[in-house]
């Protein structure tokens, strides 16, 4: 029985083979029979165009048609398969198993009958089992073939290949139209118009704002000419592009626009232009956080992305946006920006290089719909920059003097000065110097200025500048490095001493082209007297002269200057003052001040020289003559004066420096043994070489001078102190060989004789010097003083005579005629004078060698002397009396000057010899008490002389008279003469008429005496440094001083001396209360002194001649311009 069962599994698994088989049939056929009646429908609405009833009835039939197929070919096999309905049984399918089977044929139904069978044996069951057991190999599922139902696909072939046809041939509408139709069946359609609008655009979707471009076209067989748009209401026409192709362009729409296409009655169906909110940016602010460094304030930067900040600068986007909802800031780094309300957005960001970056607006819609790009430009904080200018004092050479200009971007916080010796770097200082916090600053910085420095030690020094940027540290900036080395005061006054006589040199080469220009001088001079009009030639050979002469006037002022400031700058730290270098000084003083007076004569000659006066023009070029006779005059004089100071002051140094020796000499002498050696005295021996050298090459400067001094020297002994030291030498060399040899016997005893020599040596050089202090002492000691105080008094009583002399003649010449007999003797005896005041001439000369009081006044008034000498003989000789009288009056005032001034500097010359004495005796100094009791005795004098002055008469009223009409004369006869001869001329009257010859003596010694009391007062203020208020009282006593000579005995004057004596009274009570606290004011006055004395900052502005840059803020500028206006600082103002 098991093996029936066996048959019975297998017939159920061939019925469900034999449904599966039918269900894959039924498919086929529903598909192929469906799809063709669906095509057959599709067909039929296509050619018949139904209306809506009967496109109804022919859906419904297509749905029941096809439901009925579905029935058919699909669900009763899915039913018996799934044994919902009854399908075939057993019986059945044995049947087309035997069918199919030839060797099973009617077997199986056998088994299955037998089984039916209701009578059961054994032989029964045996029966069944072995029928069951033959069928038992035979697959029955392979009686129904899958393959069979192929045969059936061309029927699903046929509506496939009438949709390709329809496709390839361009009518796939008939079958889409038509569904559309059927589809739709309760929806009425018109038969087709002649012609269909087609829009040619892929979407109709536009963005916002946007303009949109349709495009449509027409197919038929008629081709319309216009097209028309509805749409809001209105209607307007299509541009025709070709036939059957129109345009239309909406405008920036903004909402959705519903329109309809019309041509030729044919209407075609509703289209929606569907309008895409963009996401705009309306509008954006930039917040500027800048850094505190800068000191700028924020800002708020509108509409626009760009900008230029600072390094560190924090910046705050803040954006008002539409339909937007999202922004980005797309750089290196994107950034999506904060959405702080709706449709606003902001981020923050500190940049520290350039960033360029773009903002995008996004929405649900559009992404990136709108890009803005912008780029920041990050303005790093530079360093500072330093731009140094250095200068080397022409004079010294040892002041270096800076001009500098420090910049930053933003501001500057601190500059100093470093300075460091070479040798020991680590010993660095710093100097601070002012400067402002603006962006651009100008410094004026001089080297050593007060600093305290080591003398013969080399420094490095450089300037370094710091910004205000907190961030980095305050970032700085150093200059180059500056070498500078100290002198010491013996170089120092070495390299002054060579200076100067570099200095002398170029000016005895000028004296030479004076020469030159007093030739030229002379030949225009008779070039113009004897021609009555002057050439072309003439004129350019004047201007070519007055072109020379103005070069030599600058370079005289040149020199004069150099003179001057190497004058004092030559041992400007000595305590005691030199009487010869201050009057010296004062000398230079002058001749710079007359050469600026002597400037206007040559700017009036060039303006001369073009209106070509003839009578001006010779005049101007006398008085040239003149001047340039004084310029040669002075020039010599301080030549020869200066020369003659540093000669002195050269004998002064070696003087010193052989003491110094001398002291070196001994003090090896007293060294042991291993100190004592061949190579120090060596050294020694050559320092004596050199000061033999230098002695020589100063007598050689000393025989230049016109008037040598008497330099002490002693050759002999030169040589001995030379011969001991080379003694020494051989006993200290013969030492060393015995030291070598092991002779220790015999090298003592030769550094016993080596000793002695030196000792020798020591003393001789000890000596020399000594002598030439002596010798010094004597060349302007007081019998220098004397002699020349001698000499002054011959010449000043020979120019008193000469006075007279002239006086008396020009009162011969008043009341001669010219037809007298004695005119031409009057005539000769002013020559005669003439000669008399060349001798004196001579000898003020030879004392203005010596000299230095005799001021540049002495050749001014010389040269009025020797002018107006010459015009009045002139005048003489042309017979014009009346002229040459008032010249001889300008001779006598001149001349009179002279003597007054003379008698002063003598007077002076007394009291400097006096304080000098023999051997430094003299008088004792006088005392404030002793200054009053002798102002007020001087002040009963001149009471006493006003009363003998108001008592007189006058002596001779015409005299004085002629006086008067002299100068008038004089004033008609020569236009543009300086005033000031006349005016001393009319005074000179005056006093001869109006007062005696006593009154006069009486006068003058007043005058003296006053001078005499003025020079105790300031000798006395000099040295004890006491009430403030002196030097202004010195200057009423010069004031008295100058009212005696001008106007004599007068009120007014008398009461200023007595005004002077109430004044030394009160000087008197407060130093007497100043003397109870002197400790207290002696170390202030250090202190004050001590910090202003050497400042050599004024000095370094003067040098570079600068104007200090006013403070300036830091201007709310954009660093392009913040930048430009520090390019326009750093340019140099030329």
């Amino acid at each position: 029985m098991t093996k029936f069962k066996d048959i019975q599994l297998k017939l159920e698994a061939f019925i469900k083979r034999f449904y599966y088989n039918e269900l894959l049939k039924g498919t086929i056929l529903f598909f192929a029979l469906g799809f063709l009646y669906f095509l057959f429908t599709l067909f039929v609405e296509y050619v018949l165009w139904l209306n809506p009833t009967a496109r109804t009835a022919l859906f419904w039939v297509f749905v029941v048609v096809e439901l009925a197929l579905f029935v058919k070919f699909i669900a009763i096999p899915l039913a018996k398969l799934f044994k919902l309905q009854k399908g075939i049984n057993y019986k059945d399918a044995s049947k087309i198993i035997g069918n199919h089977f030839p060797e099973v044929n009617d077997k199986l139904l056998n088994v299955l009958q037998l089984k039916e069978s209701s009578a059961e044996s054994e032989l029964l069951l045996a029966s069944i089992d072995q029928k069951s057991a033959e069928l038992q190999p035979i697959p029955f599922k392979l009686a129904i073939n899958f393959k069979s139902n192929l045969k059936y696909l061309k029927f699903a072939a046929i509506p496939i290949v009438i949709l390709l046809l329809t496709y390839a041939t361009g009518h796939i509408n008939w079958f889409s139209d038509s569904y559309k139709r059927v589809v739709n069946y309760k929806t009425a359609y018109e038969p087709p118009a002649p012609f269909q609008f087609f829009i040619l655009n892929e979407s109709l979707t536009t963005n916002e704002n946007t303009d949109f471009r349709l495009r449509v076209s027409t197919a038929g067989e008629v081709v319309p000419e216009n097209v028309n748009i509805k749409f809001n209401n209105e209607s307007y026409v299509l541009q025709q592009i070709n036939p059957g192709q129109f345009e239309y362009v909406f405008s920036k729409p903004k909402q959705e626009v519903s329109f309809q296409l019309t041509a030729n009655n044919v209407i075609s169906k509703p289209y929606v232009l569907k309008v895409v909110e963009v996401p705009s940016l309306l509008h954006f602010e930039m917040h500027l956080d800048y850094p505190s460094y800068t000191k700028k304030t924020d800002e708020v930067i509108k509409s626009t992305g760009n900008a230029i900040v600072p390094q560190g600068t924090k910046i705050t986007w803040k954006l008002a946006t539409k339909a937007t909802d999202l922004v980005q800031l797309i750089s290196n780094d994107t950034v999506q920006l904060t959405e702080t309300a709706s449709n606003k957005f902001e981020t923050t960001k500190q940049v520290s290089n350039p960033l360029d970056y773009s903002l995008t607006t996004s929405n649900t819609q559009l992404k990136n719909y709108e890009t803005l790009s912008y780029s920041i430009d990050v303005v790093s904080d530079e360093h500072p920059e330093l731009h140094i200018k250095m200068a080397v004092d022409s004079l010294d050479q040892q002041s270096l003097y800076f001009h500098g200009q420090v910049s930053d971007d933003y501001g500057l916080t601190k500059l100093q000065m470093v300075y460091y010796p070479i040798d020991n770097e680590t010993d660095v200082k710093f100097e601070p110097i002012p400067v402002t916090k603006s962006n651009v600053a100008d410094f004026i910085s001089a080297f050593p200025n007060q600093l305290e420095l080591k003398e013969g030690v080399s420094y490095h020094l450089y300037f370094q500048v710091f910004d205000n940027d907190v961030l980095h540290n305050y970032k700085s900036t150093k200059s180059a490095v500056y070498s500078y080395r100290k002198l010491t005061k013996e170089e120092e006054e070495n390299k002054q001493l060579e200076q100067q006589s570099e200095t002398i040199q170029s000016l005895d080469k000028s004296l030479e082209k004076f020469e030159e220009r007093q030739k030229e001088l002379e030949s225009l001079s008779k070039t113009q007297k004897e021609k009555a009009e002057l050439n072309f030639n003439d004129k350019r050979q004047l201007e070519n002269f007055l072109k020379r002469q103005k070069q030599q006037e600058e370079m005289m002022q040149n020199f004069n200057k150099q003179l001057k400031e190497n004058l004092e700058e030559f041992q400007k730290d000595k305590e005691t003052e030199d009487p010869f270098k201050e009057d010296l000084k004062e000398r230079l003083k002058e001749n710079e001040e007359q050469l600026k007076k002597d400037e206007k004569l040559l700017e009036e000659l060039e303006k001369l020289q073009e209106k070509i006066n003839k009578e001006e023009l010779s005049e101007k070029l006398e008085q040239l003559a003149k001047q340039n006779k004084n310029k040669k005059r002075s020039l010599e004089q301080l030549l020869e004066l200066t020369k003659k100071y540093y000669v002195s002051k050269k004998l002064e140094k070696l003087q010193k420096e052989l003491e110094d020796l001398a002291e070196k000499q001994l003090d090896l002498s007293k060294e042991d043994k291993e100190n004592n050696t061949k190579e120090k005295q060596d050294e020694l021996n050559k320092e004596f070489e050199d000061f033999q050298k230098e002695m020589e090459q100063l007598q050689k400067e000393n025989e230049s001078l016109i008037d040598p001094l008497k330099l002490p020297q002693d050759k002999k002994q030169e040589e001995d102190i030379k011969k001991d030291q080379e003694a020494a030498t051989d006993e200290l060399g013969k030492k060393e060989e015995n030291q070598e040899h092991n002779k220790e016997q015999d090298a003592q005893q030769n550094q016993k004789n080596a000793s002695q020599k030196q000792k020798q040596a020591g003393q001789k050089m000890k000596s020399l010097s000594q002598k030439m202090q002596a010798g010094m002492q004597m060349m302007g000691g007081a019998e220098q003083m004397q002699e020349d105080i001698d000499m002054l008094r011959q010449i000043l009583d020979n120019l008193i005579l000469f006075s007279l002399d002239q006086e008396a003649l020009m009162n011969q010449f008043k009341v001669i005629e010219v037809n007298h007999n004695k005119y031409a003797t009057y005539l000769k005896k002013q020559y005669t004078l003439k000669e008399h005041f060349s001798h004196i001439d001579d000898s003020l000369f030879a004392l203005s060698l010596r000299q230095p009081k005799l001021s540049e006044f002495v050749n001014k008034e010389i040269s009025e002397v020797f002018y107006n000498i010459d015009k009045s003989l002139d005048q003489f000789s042309e017979n014009n009396i009346y002229q040459g009288v008032s010249n001889q009056q300008y001779t006598i005032t001149a001349a009179n000057n002279l003597a007054d001034f003379l008698s002063n500097v003598m007077d002076s010359m007394q009291m400097q010899a006096s304080g000098q004495g023999s051997g430094g005796q003299g008088k004792p100094e006088q005392g404030l008490p002793d200054i009053i009791m002798s102002q007020e005795e001087l002040n009963k004098q001149m009471q006493e002389g006003m009363k003998k002055s108001q008592n007189g008469k006058p002596k001779d009223e015409g005299e004085g008279k002629e006086g008067n009409e002299g100068e008038q004369g004089d004033k008609e006869g020569e236009e543009g003469k300086d005033s000031n001869p006349g005016q001393d001329g009319k005074q000179q009257g005056e006093g001869e008429g109006s007062m005696s010859e006593e009154l006069n003596g009486e006068l003058f010694r007043i005058y003296q005496q006053q001078q005499q009391i003025r020079q105790a007062l300031e000798d006395k203020l000099a040295k004890e440094g006491l009430n403030p208020s002196g030097n202004h009282l010195l200057k009423q006593m010069e004031q008295v001083e100058m009212d005696l000579l001008n106007k004599g005995f007068t009120q007014r004057t008398l009461e200023k001396m007595m005004y002077l004596q109430h004044q030394l009274l009160k000087m008197d009570n407060a130093t007497f209360q100043q003397g109870q606290d002197t400790k207290r004011k002696s170390e202030t006055n250090t202190n004050d002194f001590d910090n202003n004395s050497n400042n050599q900052i004024p000095k370094a502005k003067e040098y570079f001649n600068t104007n200090e840059i006013l403070n300036r803020q830091s201007l709310p500028l954009q660093p392009v311009y913040n930048n430009k206006v520090k390019d326009y600082f750093k340019q140099d103002n030329d």
